[in-house]
């Protein structure tokens, strides 16, 4: 998409109708609109923006006063905004919008051959082209723009990254989607005269809410321990850079004993787990020790005396009698004296089962005999590991209680009392978010575990009504929806969080004289500037605009490689024009150079909104060359000039009046100039 034409009629400082074209040269694509302070850049700037989806920038003062001042004193209620643009094909296409006579008035029309087809649904239409998600980071407000990083960074990139990815429609149909599931779990749990699966789809809802609950506190947790840890990085930074020799050795033997400290922790709870691990495993051998010696001594006095398993076998006086014949050989025959005897032996004959039972009862009870050596073995080894780690602990604690003692006593030394009392909190809170955050991710499990038997449970029952049949395959096909969305809502925030930081990087190559390089915190979404050894930098308001800047122009970069995206859930990127109102604030001449040259090189259509501060000299060496049309912001004054001073700016040699007095109205003229005229 790129802009052809705009034209404003009464809004705001341009009484009137005032009109830019814009270049839309491949190699010359920066429209350069100078402008002052005061004449007008940000009303152009939301007038684009308010064209399109009727939305301004937070720093717009007034927003709903749009009429131009003059205009209304006419008794004027007219003003408007129109933008002529042509997509990626050519198709050109215009989008008026205003307000005639108090009435609203927002249309679209598709251009053919100087007639104009005006399209049905316009802000849909409109969306298609850039979603109004994404606007704000191609229609950008370069003062006071937030970091990228600090207290709420975190907020601007993540929402950034998921908007640009086109997460927000995608957000609303899942949350859609969860809403559908209750419906048709509650109306199962209605159509139940039992009470018996009610009850089950009830629990089964709870346990869902209770997993959503603790996800979300498992999120919260994520970003105040990733904050925590971030600020501790920051302070043990200053306390191994500390001027004084002392305060470092003793902070440099702290880190050391709180590594190891951590390490003993560890072991600690390692050695718990094992414990519990042994305790499951040799319980039966430590509870059935003695009672295995007696069963057994028992077992092997009845066999002494025969009378267990029995003094025959069962099979093989059945044998006897089957075959009538003895295992000495002799006739056994049905009626004679020793068939009798032989039949009576089976009286106390024992059932082979019997004997099989006897013997894994014999060998069940000489495993528990055999493992009492090993089971002491482990429990004792356990027990001193215990000790050991306990011991160590203990002794750790208390060297580390004295080295803070000896840092604290030092507090007349570079603030050293503030930042520890600072490291302190931050320790402590983030030893008590690790905390909950365990806490949170076993409850999870937990959950997850019940859940689960809860659904089997709920799924082998079969006395369904035809009605309560409906709605129970209406939910699974419901959360299946709900899965589908989470998991490609998911790997793409995965996905983009390489792609998003490597973009930023090579944007960073070019621009930043140190060896840095930006990181993403997951956890966060926060962006920050690291050294060669991955510990964070300390960022200047510059560093902080320039990581700011480089952030939106690899988002712009990114929504570009995404305008083809396929499929149904995450809206597609876009292509679009990259309108920057004051973008170099606080960068220094080598900087804004840097900046400005490569803006252009990455987006097919650029419109800076520059004061002569931002402009001159490095930015105007680096953008000279791509510049396809020039436009000057006028002020005039109804006022007489008297004392006050004429300003201008000089373009290409050439000088031209930024301000005019004595003027009849008050109002900014937009006037082509430089090579262009």
């Amino acid at each position: 998409m790129k802009f052809r034409k705009i034209e404003l009629k009464n809004f705001r400082q341009f009484y009137g109708e005032q009109s830019i074209s814009f270049s839309t040269n491949k190699t010359k694509n920066i429209t350069l609109i100078h402008a002052e302070n005061g004449t007008g850049k940000t009303a152009f700037l939301n007038a684009i923006l308010w064209c399109f989806y009727e939305i301004t920038t937070s720093n717009f003062k007034e927003p709903t006063t749009l009429l131009n001042k003059i205009a209304k004193s006419e008794n004027t209620k007219s003003y408007s905004v129109s933008i002529e643009f042509e997509d990626d094909k050519s198709d050109v296409y215009l989008v008026q919008r205003g307000v005639d006579q108090n009435n609203k008035v927002f249309r679209v029309y598709e251009v053919i051959n100087n007639t104009y087809k005006e399209i049905d649904k316009p802000n849909s239409f409109i969306n298609s082209v850039i979603p109004k998600d994404m606007a704000k980071y191609f229609f950008f407000q370069g003062e006071g723009i937030g970091k990228m990083s600090g207290s709420k960074g975190d907020s601007v990139v993540k929402t950034a990254v998921r908007e640009i990815l086109g997460f927000t429609i995608a957000e609303l149909a899942l949350a859609d989607i969860q809403s559908v599931k209750k419906e048709y779990q509650k109306s199962f749990s209605l159509a139940d005269k039992s009470g018996q699966l009610s009850k089950l789809q009830n629990e089964i809802m709870a346990l869902e809410e209770a997993i959503e609950r603790n996800n979300n506190l498992l999120n919260e947790f994520s970003k105040t321990i990733a904050m925590y840890n971030e600020k501790l990085e920051v302070i043990e930074e200053r306390l191994s850079n500390s001027d004084s020799a002392v305060i470092k050795q003793i902070h440099s033997q702290r880190k050391s004993t709180e590594s190891q400290l951590i390490r003993e922790e560890q072991l600690l709870s390692d050695a718990l787990k094992e414990k519990r691990t042994i305790i499951s495993e040799f319980a039966t051998t430590v509870f059935g020790f003695e009672l295995s010696g007696f069963a057994l001594d028992f077992i092997d006095e009845a066999e002494y005396k025969g009378t267990v398993p029995a003094p025959y076998n069962e099979q093989l006086v059945t044998d006897i009698l089957k075959a009538s014949t003895c295992i000495c050989g002799s006739d056994i025959k049905p009626g004679t004296k020793a068939f009798s005897l032989i039949q009576d032996m089976l009286k106390q004959a024992a059932d082979p089962m019997l004997e099989n039972r006897i013997r894994k009862a014999r060998s069940q009870l000489t495993s528990i005999k055999n493992d009492s050596a090993k089971a002491k073995n482990r429990f004792s080894s356990n027990i001193k590991r215990l000790a050991d780690a306990e011991t160590a602990i203990i002794k750790l604690k208390k060297d580390l209680d004295e080295l803070i003692i000896k840092i604290k006593g030092a507090a007349s030394l570079e603030g050293i009392q503030g930042l520890e009392s600072e490291r302190s909190r931050a320790r402590e809170n983030l030893i008590q978010d690790e905390r909950a955050s365990e806490r949170a991710k076993i409850e999870i499990e937990n959950f997850q575990k019940t859940l689960s038997l809860k659904k089997s449970e709920l799924n082998r029952l079969d006395t369904y009504s035809t009605e309560m049949q409906k709605y129970k395959e209406l939910a699974d096909y419901a959360e299946k929806v709900e899965q589908v969305l989470k998991t490609t809502l998911s790997d793409s925030e995965k996905d983009v969080e390489l792609r998003i930081i490597e973009k930023v990087n090579k944007y960073l190559s070019q621009f930043v004289r140190q060896d840095y390089k930006a990181k993403l915190n997951p956890a966060t979404f926060d962006i920050r500037l690291v050294d060669r050894n991955d510990h964070i930098v300390p960022e200047s308001d510059g560093q902080a605009l320039l990581l700011s800047l480089t952030f939106i122009a690899s988002l712009i970069e990114l929504s570009r490689e995404r305008k083809d995206a396929q499929g149904q859930i995450l809206t597609p990127g876009a292509i679009a024009p990259f309108v920057v109102d004051a973008p170099f604030g606080d960068l220094d001449k080598k900087y804004k150079g840097h900046v400005a040259k490569a803006i252009p090189n990455s987006v097919e259509q650029v419109i800076f909104l520059l004061s002569s501060s931002h402009w001159e000299g490095a930015v105007e060496s680096n953008i000279r060359e791509k510049v396809g049309v020039e436009y000057n912001m006028v002020l005039e004054e109804s006022s007489e000039a008297k004392s006050k001073s004429m300003d201008s700016i000089t373009i290409l040699g050439k000088e031209y009046e930024t301000v005019r007095y004595d003027k009849t109205v008050d109002r900014t003229v937009l006037e082509k100039v430089g090579a262009y005229v």
